[in-house]
Parts: structure tokens; C-alpha cells; sequence
């Protein structure tokens, strides 16, 4: 009998920016972030792009009625997705939107508000059917959704701000870690908690180390810069996330090769790819 993972993780969209589709993207993807990760028999899915789409067409179909979505920020690559979850307009559903990367003082609920809002989308938020609770935190908070999986939290270095995301759960642990850029400071620091001995953890490399000049300020980081974090942290294996949105399977192709050259444990995340990290009694 095989034995269930401690987490589980599937992909739904790795592209930043915008949605690109089309015969140049089929293997790494066009949709934008969206990762659901199932532990402690949880479904919690990281951010809302346009990945979250399909996603809610398999939650519909497998019934599944209790969902925490995690927002790493606003930004409309992460949120985009969120007006057409099925889920969300189903009142069978329970969802709980949690967010903490807000500097202005706003709330996630309105957050969600803005997302919805008239003229720029037809429909409000009361549209919504399902039974929704807002969780708001501070960057640096240890949260628990659920009693045996802990989430710490950590302020990336971000326009706008961003949070960063390790989740820990029977003994296994995994780290989401977009849209940041390399400071060589607390930001970075952040980043190495976040990932300290990781068996994985997904980085934003948007950049090539070539492109990152002429984007610095961007809020984004490159593949090099993220190698060198994780080999700080001791991270097992980490994938390359947030592809820049022009960016072809062959290109991408390329950048997985030098970074796999440099950083053996490192791969390009691609749509629709699951990986399962075992519970420690199982290593």
C-alpha cells in the first residue's frame, strides 16, 4: 500500500507577468502563479494568477469544500484567476483568504474588494457564494491553518510588497518564494530563513544574469543569484518560478541547462508537474 506524502504539490501555473498560451509555451506553461499544496489533509492553494482557473475546475469535480488560498501580493499576475474560481461561487464551499503583504493599511478583504470592483470588473465580491473568512497578518507571523501544518511568514523585497511562505508539516517542509529581488540584505536574509534546509523550494528567477541589469528595481531576481541562496540555506532542491512572460520553451530550455550546470538540484518549474515529499518516517 503506498503511502500518502507528508505534502503534496502540484503546479498550475509558473509564468509571471501574463498569461501567455500557445504552441512556444506548452511545456513549461502560460498560465500565471498558482500552486496547490495538499498536507494535513488541507488543500491550500499560493496565489490566484490565471492558473487557479483550471484548478477550480478540479476542485468542483472532486467536491472538495474546504480551501485556504494564500496571497504572496497583489500584483494582477497573482490575483487575476480569482473572479473566475469556481469554488468561491459555490456555497457548499469554505474559503479562507489569507494575506499579509499589504503596506497601506488595507485589509484582505478589501483586497478581494478591488479585485471585483466595477468598472474594471462587472460583478462585486457579494457575488461570492461560498462561506469566506479573511485572515490577515504581519509578515514574520507563524500561522496554522491547520493543527498539524505550520506556515512562517517573511517580508520579501518586492515593489509594493510581497510575503514569503515555508510550510512545515511531518517532518517535511517546503518554501514559495516569489517575486522578490536579491538586496544583499535582509531581504536576502529572509529569503535563507525561509529556505533553511528546505527539501524544496520554489524562487523567483524571472531574470537572466545578463537581462537583471537593465530590470533592477523590478522586484525580481535571476537564476545565479537564487542558486547562491539556496546553497546558503541548504535547500535539497529548488525550482526556477515566475518565468518572464516572453519567454519560449526553448529559451527557457536554455536557461534550465546553466542553471543545472551550476546548481545540479535545480530544475524550471513546469505547468502541471506534482512532486511529493515524504514524511520524515518514510526517508
Amino acid at each position: 500500500m503506498t503511502k500518502s506524502p507528508a505534502i503534496d504539490i502540484r503546479i498550475w501555473g509558473a509564468r509571471g507577468t501574463f498569461t501567455i498560451p500557445g504552441p512556444d509555451t506548452l511545456e513549461f506553461g502560460g498560465h500565471t502563479c498558482c500552486v496547490e499544496v495538499r498536507a494535513g489533509g488541507r488543500v491550500m492553494i499560493f496565489d490566484a494568477g490565471s492558473g487557479i482557473v483550471p484548478l477550480g475546475e478540479a476542485l468542483s469535480g472532486e467536491a472538495v469544500t474546504e480551501i485556504d488560498l494564500f496571497f504572496s501580493h497583489a500584483h494582477y499576475d497573482h490575483i487575476m484567476g480569482l473572479p473566475f474560481f469556481q469554488p468561491a461561487f459555490c456555497d457548499k464551499t469554505k474559503l479562507r483568504i489569507w494575506a499579509g503583504h499589504m503596506l497601506d493599511g488595507s485589509t484582505p478583504e478589501t483586497m478581494v474588494a478591488g479585485i471585483f470592483r466595477p468598472p474594471y470588473f462587472p460583478i462585486t465580491k457579494d457575488w461570492m457564494r461560498a462561506q469566506i473568512e479573511y485572515h490577515q497578518f504581519s509578515p514574520g507571523d507563524v500561522l496554522n491553518p491547520a493543527a498539524d501544518v505550520q506556515l512562517q511568514t517573511g517580508a520579501l523585497c518586492h515593489p509594493n510588497g510581497a510575503v514569503g511562505y515555508r510550510l512545515e508539516t511531518s517532518g517535511a517542509s517546503f518554501a514559495y518564494l516569489t517575486d522578490f529581488e536579491h538586496d544583499g540584505g535582509s531581504g536576502d536574509a529572509t529569503i535563507e530563513r525561509l529556505a533553511r534546509d528546505a527539501d524544496l523550494a520554489l524562487l523567483d528567477a524571472t531574470y537572466t544574469p545578463q537581462e537583471y541589469p537593465h530590470f533592477a528595481g523590478f522586484g525580481h531576481s535571476t537564476w545565479d543569484e537564487c542558486g547562491a541562496l539556496c546553497a546558503k540555506a541548504g535547500v535539497k532542491q529548488w525550482g526556477l518560478f515566475h518565468h518572464m512572460h516572453l519567454r519560449t520553451d526553448t529559451e527557457q530550455g536554455v536557461i534550465e541547462t546553466a542553471a543545472q550546470a551550476a546548481y545540479p538540484n535545480a530544475f524550471a518549474v513546469r505547468q502541471g508537474q506534482r512532486i511529493a515529499l515524504p514524511k520524515l518516517a518514510e526517508t
